[in-house]
């Protein structure tokens, strides 16, 4: 049996390795299936635990936290928090995941005139959205 690969003939074994080899890559390179298994914004984050989370808060807050627990994660990925108010975006943080389960977080600072809708859209290694979360900023 003669195989060609990138211009080398590979014969017998060589072949079934390399198929082998680069079916494992494919693989690997493939999306994980992470899960938001909670997200919230709190007023702070301490010893990784959220802090008053709620989804209403004064204009005179000044920061806010987006905390998000993810599972899923078979080896290192990363989840980006994009945060909107109204329909424009503000801040776009990528944030590791190095474990299964894992907790992590972002903060944004807010201005006192930044009254009315904001959200919050988690996405996923390749920039799909896997979770929102809501909150409003009141007078």
């Amino acid at each position: 049996m003669n195989t060609y690969l990138n211009g080398y003939r590979l014969t017998g074994v060589a072949a079934i390795i390399c198929v082998v080899i680069l079916s494992a890559g494919v693989r690997s390179s493939e999306a994980q299936e992470l899960v938001v298994e909670q997200t919230v914004i709190s007023v702070d984050v301490i010893d990784r635990e959220p802090v008053d989370p709620g989804n209403a808060f004064p204009a005179s807050v000044g920061k806010l936290y987006c905390f998000t627990r993810v599972a899923g994660a078979d080896s290192p990925s990363d989840v980006t928090h994009v945060w909107y108010y109204g329909d424009t975006e503000r801040a776009r943080i990528t944030l590791a995941v190095n474990g299964n389960p894992w907790r992590t977080y972002s903060s944004k600072r807010l201005q006192p005139f930044e009254i009315g809708s904001w959200h919050v859209d988690i996405l996923d290694a390749i920039g799909n959205t896997i979770e929102t979360v809501k909150f409003d900023i009141m007078p």
